[in-house]
Order: structure tokens, then sequence, then C-alpha cells
């Protein structure tokens, strides 16, 4: 839907009677539609949360140089990516990968994590964790246009990490003589 809060997507919603929600790479869900099955609403995160809460996590950790990031199933709540954990699961991220590659390692163990976690509930076996709170703030937050551009003072390892952070889309980019 174009708006979250309409009333006919909420009542078409309402209607399917789930018993639970899930939610993959989507905006922020208002109250009214995350907290409508009786169980609740999982979200299916590209990060080993607390760290990379936000829209590009998969890129950051790349970006920002990680060997290892995972996927977290946690029950949304107000604040973003703050609920929960249900489950986690890491996987390495090799020393030339870039965010397109991984992500699609993270799509195919996210899908198995998700059924773990579903399959979890059901049998009573998973156990709910508060987050703890971060050592470290690492922030996802969108990627701009300004996120792309090389700072060729930067270090050798620091840009090749934002190369392959950025690739195949939106792309690291730079500029000589204005072009």
């Amino acid at each position: 839907p174009v708006k979250l809060r309409d009333v006919d997507f909420v009542e078409q919603l309402k209607s399917l009677h789930a018993d639970l929600q899930i939610v993959v790479a989507f905006r922020m869900l208002p109250e009214i539609v995350w907290n409508m099955p009786p169980h609740g609403t999982i979200n299916v995160h590209a990060s080993l949360l607390p760290k990379y809460r936000g829209a590009a996590p998969i890129n950051w950790a790349i970006i920002n140089g990680e060997n290892t990031t995972g996927i977290t199933t946690f029950r949304l709540v107000h604040e973003i990516d703050k609920g929960n954990i249900l489950l986690q699961r890491a996987i390495d991220i090799g020393a030339d990968e870039t965010a397109g590659e991984l992500h699609d390692k993270l799509k195919t163990l996210g899908a198995q994590v998700l059924v773990e976690t579903i399959d979890g509930l059901i049998a009573g076996t998973v156990e709910e964790k508060p987050q703890p709170e971060p050592e470290a703030q690492f922030h996802a937050p969108k990627l701009t246009s300004e996120t792309g551009k090389i700072n060729w003072s930067s270090g050798a390892q620091q840009i090749h990490n934002l190369v392959r952070g950025l690739s195949p889309a939106p792309g690291a980019f730079t500029s000589l003589e204005g072009k």
C-alpha cells in the first residue's frame, strides 16, 4: 500500500486473521499493523543486532571492513531494529566479497533462520532476549549519492571496502577535473 495506515489496507490485513506476520527489508510499520496478529510481527534483519541497525546493514558492514555479519530475527517494536532477539546466525564476509554477493548469501541464510524461528516459536524453544546495549554505535543509514564518493586520501583498504560495499549498486565514484 502507499499508506500503511490506510483504512482499507488495515481492514484487508485484519481479514487475513494472521497468527504471525513477517517483515523483510521494509519501511517502518505503524503499530496498528505490526501489533495486529496475536503472535506479533517478526523482522528478518541482515546484521547481528545491535550492530548495524538501519536501512543498509550489508553495505555498511563491508564499508566498515567487518569480517563477519549475519542474520537476526526479532520482534518489531516502536524503535527501529530494537526489538527482542529471537535467533541469530553469523556468516563470514570474504576479503573481496561485494555487497551483492553477501546479499545473496544472506538471503539464503535469512530464509533458513526464519524457518528455524517460526518452528522454534511453535515448539516453544525460542527464547526472546532483549538486545544488549552496543559497545559502540554501528549504524546502517540509507545510502546517499555522497556515500559513494571516493576519498583518495583514505587508505587503500578503506577504498577497497567502499567499492565492494557499494557494488553492484549504487556504486562508488570519483571525478577528475570536474568530470
